[in-house]
């Protein structure tokens, strides 16, 4: 039976614990979002093409993906509402809220970043090619 804001059944205890968890998740995701962005900006500022990039190329544009589908909301966000949280947010657990609102613009910033030093980088590769 669903209670006030739409939280689900169970005592506070559980919700407590599961809202724990959907935080210690995002926290998880996140991080490995944030190394996938940094790797992309190490690896176009050093020219480094391998499978690690495209794992991380992927990584990001999925969660790009499913964050633009969602409507600039991260999904996991009704969730936490739903199991308690005052404000929704689950990134509260490792950032301070300043930062944590910022998260769309300067990480874009960095994928963007990233993706301009990979098209240097192979532009770079390409022109030495044809001059050899």
């Amino acid at each position: 039976m669903a209670g006030p804001r739409g939280s689900t059944a169970g005592s506070g205890a559980d919700r407590r614990r599961a809202l724990l968890v959907v935080k210690a998740v995002h926290s998880g995701v996140f991080l490995v979002e944030l190394a996938s962005i940094l790797w992309l900006v190490w690896t176009g500022a050093t020219g480094r093409r391998d499978r690690t990039v495209v794992a991380a190329g992927v990584l990001v544009a999925a969660e790009a993906a499913v964050f633009v589908a969602n409507d600039g909301i991260c999904p996991l966000t009704p969730l936490a509402e739903r199991l308690g949280s005052s404000s929704g947010g689950v990134s509260d657990i490792l950032l301070p809220q300043a930062l944590a609102r910022t998260i769309p613009t300067w990480s874009s910033a960095l994928v963007v970043l990233g993706l301009l030093l990979h098209a240097r980088a192979l532009t770079r590769s390409r022109n030495e090619t044809a001059t050899a």
